[in-house]
């Protein structure tokens, strides 16, 4: 559920692995990953490489939200390759997300798309077998250098795409997003409030705000997420990451029916009960708390980092961006990488299509990165104002300390509607910390049954 100056980054190491190319330039025999049969990249894609494809079109699906991105990259792309010409579709995320099994399993399918982490998107693709493995490419370029072993599981499959978070990779993003603190600094200087460091700061100052007759949260939960993600920001201070990950993951035995959940669950209860997050919030939409929030309602803001340029143009200077940082100085929350860039495994322009997530992923591309606004973590480069820096610098630190949590939606094809209907019911009290973090789990154990009867049934099949 998702909808950007950096003082350090982590920049990419790019070792080749070399070998003897065949068939496809940059590529030689063999497989990228276990059970994928078809040209293996060993040496870094060139010009030259890619010009003896001749005159050719590469087609790419992309989210709505990379049209900027893409309208940086692609002039930049068909510069140095001038025998490609790029096709771009984009389409808004649900439409995509409906969209894109069909189109990379038809007769015409995109060279690179996009996708979602999690069981609802990207495990069905990865099952079709529609998505090539990138393990030989990540080697190649050197991605393993740039990311936490934690972080890129978000794009790790099982073959069969029954396991989420292990096995091969299927997906790769230049960028980071998460969801963090905005406040509204004219409502705290005015308060004589400090802007919060910590997480015991934070409910402080909302504690401070609230006695001083202000509404210390503004929320807008009409599409039923935001509030969960009030929720998942709170149970980053509760629960490790690794254990919340495994959750979304569907390792064997995780549970999310735990104490530090049920605990964050009956926090963001009380919030709500004590009329921190004012009246109306169901009726609410995101983009409206956005706005409503600028406009000085609510000192606070938990929300995705995507945010900063719309808060940054529409309040200038009175815009402040924080991650309260746990007892051990570290940082947790709900986040991710950006949407993975899929390469398609009926591709027939593997070089092309290789050469354009090398441009995406390469450090000298980071800088037109943040220029629209987005946090690159493959290079460094300058923010586009005060709160993209605070963004910025903090989503890396996030990913230093290993603390993204990912999107609790991505546990199950049903998730998204459990997660959204159920925190509705948790902040209205019709039904308890416990009941949320129950019907999760049980959402949960539903589709790791379904998962097992699909598995035994393909196992049946193949024999």
């Amino acid at each position: 559920m998702r909808k950007p100056r950096i003082t350090a980054a982590a920049g990419i190491a790019l070792t080749a692995l070399l070998a003897g190319a065949c068939g496809v330039p940059g590529a030689g025999g063999g497989a990228a990953s276990s059970g994928f049969e078809g040209p293996r990249i060993t040496e870094r894609v060139t010009p030259e490489d890619v010009a003896k494809m001749g005159d050719t079109t590469l087609r790419v699906l992309a989210d709505a939200g990379e049209e900027q991105t893409l309208e940086a990259l692609v002039p930049r792309y068909e510069k140095a390759y001038p025998n490609v010409e790029v096709e771009v579709v984009t389409k808004g995320f649900d439409d995509l997300l409906k969209t894109v099994p069909n189109s990379l399993s038809g007769s015409d399918a995109p060279d690179l798309a996009q996708g979602n982490q999690g069981y609802g998107t990207d495990g069905p693709l990865v099952r079709a077998g529609l998505l090539r493995p990138l393990d030989d490419v990540m080697r190649t370029y050197g991605w393993e250098n740039t990311y936490t072993d934690g972080a890129l599981k978000q794009y790790r499959w099982t073959p069969d795409g029954a396991l989420f978070g292990s096995g091969s990779l299927y997906g790769i993003s230049p960028v980071t997003e998460y969801v963090g603190v905005f406040y509204n600094r004219e409502i705290l200087d005015g308060l004589g409030i400090e802007p919060p460091g910590t997480y015991r700061e934070f409910t402080a100052a909302l504690d401070e705000v609230k006695a001083a007759g202000r509404q210390p949260l503004m929320l807008g939960n009409a599409e039923k997420y935001p509030a969960s993600q009030v929720i998942g920001l709170v149970q980053g201070q509760n629960v490790s990451s690794r254990d919340v990950r495994s959750w979304v993951s569907g390792v064997p035995g995780a549970t999310v029916a735990d104490k530090g959940t049920q605990d964050a669950a009956r926090t963001v209860q009380e919030w709500a009960d004590d009329g921190y997050f004012g009246r109306g919030y169901d009726g609410i939409s995101s983009d409206d708390a956005v706005a409503k929030f600028a406009a000085g309602k609510g000192a606070f803001l938990v929300a995705g980092s995507w945010n900063a340029p719309a808060l940054q143009e529409t309040m200038k200077g009175e815009v402040g961006f924080t991650l309260p940082t746990r007892p051990d100085g570290t940082r947790a929350t709900v986040g991710s990488l950006g949407m993975g860039w899929h390469v398609s495994a009926k591709t027939k322009k593997l070089p092309a299509a290789v050469a354009f997530l090398d441009m995406l992923m390469s450090e000298d591309f980071a800088q037109s990165i943040a220029d629209v606004g987005r946090t690159p973590v493959t290079g460094s480069a300058e923010a586009t104002s005060p709160v993209a820096d605070a963004v910025n610098d903090t989503g890396l630190k996030l990913l230093a300390d290993d603390g993204q949590n990912f999107y609790l939606d991505w546990a199950s094809t049903t998730m998204y509607d459990t997660v959204g209907a159920t925190t509705q019911d948790l902040l209205s009290g019709r039904t308890s910390p416990a009941g949320f973090t129950e019907a999760l789990q049980e959402d949960w154990q539903d589709f790791a049954e379904e998962q097992r009867e699909a598995a035994g049934a393909g196992a049946e099949d193949a024999s």
